[in-house]
Parts: C-alpha cells; structure tokens; sequence
C-alpha cells in the first residue's frame, strides 16, 4: 500500500513539474507596453519603433494600407496609453474651405460616433486655412487638424482619461 501511494505521489510530482515546465513563458515589461500601444492602432499597421524616457514608452508604427503613422505615449508603471498621435499624408491647410463646420461634425461623427462637446475652429496660417476641431470620447480627448477642402484628418492627438 505504500509502495503505491509512493508511486502515485512521484507521478502526480512529475506530472506538476511538466507542468510547469511547458506553461508559456511569462511577458516581459516591454511586451506588455508593445501590446499596449498595439491595441491602439490598426491590425495593419507595423511596428517599427520603441524608445523609453522619462517614465514613457514611445512607440511608432505605420499603416502603409492608410498612409498613416502613430506615435503611441505609453506610461511604463502603468503600462497604460497615454496618448495617441496619428499624422496622415494629407495636408490641413488650403487656401480654400469647401467644408462647412457643419459638415466637419458630421465627418467626426461618422469617425467618432460617440464624439461630444465638438467644438470647430476655423484657424489660418499665412494663406492656408485648416479646422481645428476639439471633442472627447468615453476614452480620450481629440485635437484634430481637419482639411477644409476634403474634410480629411491631417493631424489628430488623442490624450487618454
């Protein structure tokens, strides 16, 4: 009888220790901060660049699909997003405005459906005129430079609650 508790204890011993032994390994503090910001931008976009200082994580990725890049700001103790920049080939400023104010809404709300407290300027630099457009979110706050003939995002800031 106890020759065969013996036995059932070695193996039940062996089997934890394999156990153990083929449990997937656990997620360094960096990998945790790139699956972070990665699940701020879209599937499509790459990976390509990862800097710490002061207590953030910047991190870059390109969506070639979207001419797009993000610089994600990720608070390292936290490993929380900070803030989201995203740039995109298009340029803010025209020396014309096709878009109404109340046609930049409607395209933040068709990008943002849950977009508040929208608030549109109308912003000139030398003779280029852009929109610059202010709202939140449930998640975050947006700055966004708005191309007054397109209608198109130039710029956008997203700081997180």
């Amino acid at each position: 009888m106890f020759k065969k508790l013996l036995v059932l204890l070695s193996m039940l011993a062996a089997l934890a220790m394999s156990a153990v032994a083929f449990a997937a390994p656990a997620k360094s503090h960096q990998q945790m901060v790139i699956d972070a910001a990665r699940a701020e931008v879209p599937a499509a976009a790459v990976f390509y660049g990862y800097k710490e200082e002061d207590g953030e994580a910047v991190l870059n990725f390109r969506d070639n699909d979207n001419y797009l890049e993000y610089e994600v700001e990720v608070v390292l103790a936290t490993t929380k997003v900070k803030e989201v920049e995203i740039k995109g080939s298009n340029i803010a400023g025209s020396t014309m405005m096709v878009k109404t104010p109340e046609d930049i809404r409607q395209i933040v709300l068709e990008a943002y459906p849950d977009a508040r407290n929208i608030v549109i300027k109308t912003e000139k630099e030398g003779n280029n005129v852009h929109y610059d457009v202010e709202f939140v979110t449930a998640r975050y706050k947006v700055d966004a430079d708005m191309n007054p003939v397109t209608g198109a995002f130039a710029k956008r800031e997203l700081e997180y609650f």
